[in-house]
């Protein structure tokens, strides 16, 4: 009897051993995660800048949505490469962003980030800035973005 308690105890040891370890493996992933999400916005940053509207419209999911404000919604990769088109063909545009959280799914599938975002203009006038939510989706290892959706801060008119 003795020895089905030291089988038993010791299986449920390394259960539990497991468990920690499955825990703390889960939480380095999703610090990992959170990290690659970072470096993504950091990296669309540059993309606006270059203006690499394929490097921009690649980061949506086939079926992602842009949401800007004041238009419709551009659904499907096609439709955001066009909408992101007409934005960065706008003269003088520039835009700059960077999440101020990024929090995942416990199943760490699906993600989303806050943030801010500017748009100098040439005078105050015209310059703007708001906040934004992007939601990610992991589609075969990769993080893409599957709603885009943005607004000022200005007050309306």
């Amino acid at each position: 009897m003795r020895i089905l308690h030291l089988f038993v105890d010791g299986r449920l040891a390394a259960t539990l051993v497991a468990c920690v370890v499955l825990a703390a493996a889960t939480r380095a992933n999703a610090a990992s995660d959170e990290q690659v999400i970072r470096d993504l916005d950091a990296r669309w940053v540059k993309a606006v800048a270059a203006k690499d509207v394929a490097w921009i419209a690649n980061l949506y999911a086939t079926d992602g949505r842009l949401m800007p404000p004041n238009a419709p919604a551009a659904v499907g990769r096609e439709a955001v490469r066009e909408a992101w088109t007409k934005l960065l063909g706008t003269p003088g545009f520039a835009l700059t962003f960077a999440p101020v959280e990024v929090r995942l799914a416990k199943a760490a599938d699906m993600a989303f980030d806050i943030g801010t975002w500017e748009q100098p203009g040439p005078d105050a006038k015209a310059a703007d800035h708001g906040k934004y939510v992007v939601v990610w989706k992991k589609q075969h290892g990769e993080w893409k973005v599957v709603a885009d959706i943005f607004n000022s801060d200005r007050p309306s008119p």
